[in-house]
């Protein structure tokens, strides 16, 4: 008689390897491994036409046990170990053609996958590969997850298979269990050595009431299925600016401004030297760069560098001679080093100093363009800062220059596998700004991409003191905060219809108690819309990355009070710390005109935040114009104590104060 597992041992199976350290990454090596067994050869094509490969991917990712390509809009494969991302775990069909084939070409890959040249490319494992598994395909440890188990993934991999073939008439729960993942371990092809890094290996019970007759339903124990889809520790003591780590980790670009000689590059610095110091037994070369910003700079050509017809004659590896050569800047030399196969979960810093010397749209417009895109787009090869044919000139000058520099191998590395250079998620961007009659104002468009950070001058004996200007983090916890949104960046965790969504991860990964995140979850919809109707009629209206980013910075601002020791439940009485912060960053820094604009919206403001409404005094309400009245309704007053919110209501009114006296007003001074 057949026997398949039922919708709920199959449901189970998925909650339990989702809530685990596993990324998609596993999945692709598993098909590489499967791909390999069925083959009995040790290379194979990872391509469609090879059919080892299409089998492998149909029974490891397959919703409905069979490759179905097209339409590519439906929810046609599901990666278990991904559940908690903004693909909820499902794929396009085109996963099916563009998946693991090409995921296992990137630099990261290439400590565990040598890829052929022939055409298809031929994919082997490589030699010491399962010495860099881990980084690989785990993410950073914490407390509430583990490794996935063995036999779980026996599970889910047998979902649509007639196990009694397996199982036989055994009537033991634990010898069903045991036979399931050997068969598991034969079919992959799964050393030892593999299972110890990768699994945890509980013992596997399969219950009577674990199996049927039938093949369970997949929109049974695949939640939304019939949707379509539209859219290592770090020495203590080094102390940090929390405010500057926490908000690269929800955010890799940020802007601190602040009167010349306050410290705003020194911070930046200290943190990047510090991490520096920590990495520097295991990559080679530097993992920061300070670039001066010029006054002339007006293309991205300072930054990126340009191929030129009128370089020193040199010889190709054919034996020919070209003259063509390419401008490399340390700007592009840290990119590639970041994307160096032995640093993909390094943290590295391009700090930017004074930034707003020259027109930032015109010299950075690459960048504010790549780094949404990458974010966004499915196909990170479809956002390139540089592009194939200017990296093969770049390849070939360093390989002259050294061929055994990072850059050098990491550019070479990339031509051999036909990929462009892209932004990497590890990649992190500070830019400082000092607002005089040399400098040049932020557009929105620009305050729109980063959190904005002001920086203040100390008291001269706090400097002699050696005291810090702002709360402060170790540099074990920061290192750990800045690696676990690498691994966000990768999968793009935080990218979800439902900005809100990433908060609920307190809950269900960190042990927040989920009445307190529902209580803070309804304070912040409160504040933002009550911003909202504020700003919206002086023109100041923010749009949905703005309310997306608050979310990720708070999930990120508790994260960080537990990593530096916190118990839940006193994380999250920082909440509203952490908000004040993400309004500050994120809300204000684009407000800017003179009294006609902004009328006394800056007040009223602040009056909201400090819990009022358009009948408290100071009112919550302003008119704008010749009698629009603009105010907070008393059932959407905040529920705060006054200066709650201290860094924004503070800033709100140093603001108003210098619109009545000038006239004028702005986020940046």
């Amino acid at each position: 008689m057949s026997k398949f597992l039922t919708a709920e041992r199959l449901k189970a199976s998925v909650e339990a390897l989702s809530d685990t350290q596993a990324k998609g990454a596993l999945l692709d090596f598993l098909v590489v491994k499967r791909t390999i067994a069925i083959k009995g050869a040790a290379s194979v094509a990872m391509a469609t036409g090879e059919p080892a490969f299409v089998q492998a991917a149909c029974e490891l990712a397959s919703v409905h046990n069979t490759a179905r390509p097209a339409p590519t809009a439906v929810k046609e494969y599901f990666v278990p170990f991904t559940v908690n991302t903004d693909k909820g775990g499902f794929r396009k069909g085109k996963w099916f053609s563009n998946g693991t084939g090409s995921t296992i070409g990137g630099t990261s890959w290439a400590n565990v996958i040598s890829l052929s040249s022939d055409s298809p490319r031929q994919a082997s494992l490589a030699e010491g590969y399962d010495a860099h598994l881990a980084d690989l395909m785990l993410k950073e440890a914490t407390r509430a997850t583990s490794k996935p188990a063995l036999g779980e993934l026996a599970v889910w991999t047998y979902r649509h298979a007639d196990i009694e073939p397996i199982l036989g008439s055994e009537p033991s729960p634990l010898q069903r269990g045991k036979l399931l993942q050997e068969r598991l371990i034969a079919d992959l092809g799964l050393t030892n050595n593999e299972i110890d890094v990768l699994f945890d290996k509980p013992e596997l019970a399969l219950e009577d009431s674990d199996l049927s007759t039938s093949a369970a339903d997949p929109a049974n124990y695949l939640t939304g299925l019939a949707v379509l889809v539209t859219t290592t520790a770090a020495p203590a003591g080094v102390d940090c600016s929390l405010d500057l780590v926490a908000a690269l980790a929800a955010k890799p670009f940020v802007i601190l401004s602040g009167t010349s000689g306050t410290g705003k590059s020194r911070s930046s610095l200290r943190l990047a030297e510090a991490l520096q110091s920590h990495y520097a037994g295991s990559i080679n070369g530097q993992i920061f760069q300070l670039v001066p910003i010029g006054p002339d700079w007006t293309s991205p050509k300072k930054l990126l560098g340009y191929r030129t017809p009128f370089g020193p004659t040199r010889k190709r590896a054919d034996g020919s001679e070209t003259n063509e050569s390419y401008e490399i800047t340390e700007t592009l030399r840290i990119i590639l080093r970041a994307c160096h196969k032995d640093s993909t979960k390094v943290p590295h810093f391009l700090i930017f100093d004074e930034m707003n010397l020259s027109h930032v749209e015109r010299y950075f417009a690459p960048f504010l363009s790549l780094m949404e895109a990458s974010n966004i787009l499915d196909d990170g090869e479809s956002a390139p800062i540089v592009d194939r044919q200017a990296l093969g000139v770049i390849s070939e000058i360093l390989d002259i220059e050294d061929k055994g520099s990072p850059e050098a191998e990491s550019a070479r590395l990339l031509v051999e596998r036909d990929q462009p250079l892209t932004l990497p998620p590890n990649l992190f961007y500070v830019g400082t700004v000092n607002v005089d009659e040399t400098t040049y104002m932020f557009s929105p468009k620009v305050l729109d991409r980063a959190h904005v950070l002001e920086v203040h001058a100390m008291k001269p004996s706090q400097y002699v003191a050696g005291g810090a200007s702002g709360p402060c983090i170790d540099l074990a916890p920061a290192n750990e905060l800045l690696r676990g949104a690498i691994d966000d960046r990768e999968v793009r965790t935080a990218n979800n219809a439902d900005p809100t969504a990433i908060i609920d991860l307190l809950a269900s990964k960190h042990g927040v108690n989920h009445g307190e995140l529902q209580a803070a979850k309804a304070l912040t919809l409160n504040a933002l819309d009550g911003c909202f109707h504020l700003l919206s009629p002086t023109g100041f209206e923010f749009g949905f990355r703005v309310v997306k980013e608050v979310y990720e910075y708070l999930h990120v601002w508790i994260k960080a009070q537990l990593g530096m020791g916190l118990t839940p439940a006193d994380a999250m009485k920082t909440w509203n710390d952490g908000l004040d912060r993400a309004i500050f960053q994120k809300v204000l820094p684009k407000i800017h005109g003179n009294r006609s604009v902004l009328g006394d919206s800056l007040k009223a403001l602040a009056a909201f935040l400090d819990g009022g409404d358009g009948s408290s005094d100071p009112a919550a309400k302003y008119t704008l114009g010749v009698n629009a009245v603009f105010q907070i309704a008393p059932g959407q007053a905040l529920p705060v104590l006054p200066r709650t919110f201290k860094i924004s209501s503070a800033k709100l009114d140093s603001m108003h104060s210098r619109l009545v006296t000038r006239n004028y007003t702005s986020f940046i001074k």
